[in-house]
């Protein structure tokens, strides 16, 4: 991918996450980069082009990461704290509104964002609680499909800003509700290791 490519971008991203989609036209973007619309325009068709780059290089990168983590040698509560710490620091710019014009404008990557949910952040989530419920972290008695949804639910309203939304992303209360829920399926084995992690994530 050109330096060029790569500017666009992460131009666009930008723009995108402090204003949402739907504001922004191809002269913001050309003004905000100093380049000229026949620059944009040798490496994408329109606007939706760019959304579709930037979606699919977000999953794909999340996907990469997430088997890192999933391949280290940590503990099931370090693997989760990590995973939910990485989509947090990835949103903590992002405007709603980017999420909001995402759903309404642009329904084909929306839906490639919730498959990503559907399929990776379930399997992700589900498998390490059936890892701690095995290694007697979390508690034997869990629904594990239940409690995935539920993780899911909140990680999406913490982005969307549903859940508290007086507070910013980075606001330490937003992962202290995820610390919160996992103490809350954890055995006794489970809390001293929570307790140990918090402060090393």
């Amino acid at each position: 991918m050109s330096t060029d490519k790569d500017k666009i971008l992460a131009g666009c991203l930008n723009l995108f996450f402090k204003y949402g989609i739907k504001s922004i036209s191809v002269a913001d973007i050309s003004h905000h980069l100093r380049i000229s619309k026949k620059t944009f325009y040798q490496f994408f068709k329109n606007k939706d082009d760019v959304i579709e780059v930037i979606a699919k290089d977000f999953i794909n990168q999340n996907l990469l990461a997430n088997s890192v983590i999933m391949e280290d040698n940590s503990d099931v509560i370090e693997k989760i704290l990590k995973i939910y710490k990485r989509l947090l620091e990835q949103f903590y710019t992002c405007n709603p509104r980017f999420i909001y014009d995402i759903k309404k404008y642009h329904a084909d990557i929306y839906e490639l964002f919730e498959e990503f949910k559907e399929k990776e952040l379930n399997y992700l989530i589900r498998d390490l609680l059936k890892q701690g419920k095995k290694d007697k972290i979390f508690r034997a008695d869990i629904d594990e499909e239940i409690i995935c949804k539920l993780h899911i639910y909140r990680i999406n309203s913490i982005i969307n800003g549903t859940l508290l939304p007086e507070k910013n992303i980075t606001d330490p209360e937003l992962f202290n509700a995820i610390i919160i829920s996992l103490i809350g399926i954890s055995t006794i084995k489970g809390h001293k290791l929570i307790e140990r992690k918090i402060n090393e994530i």
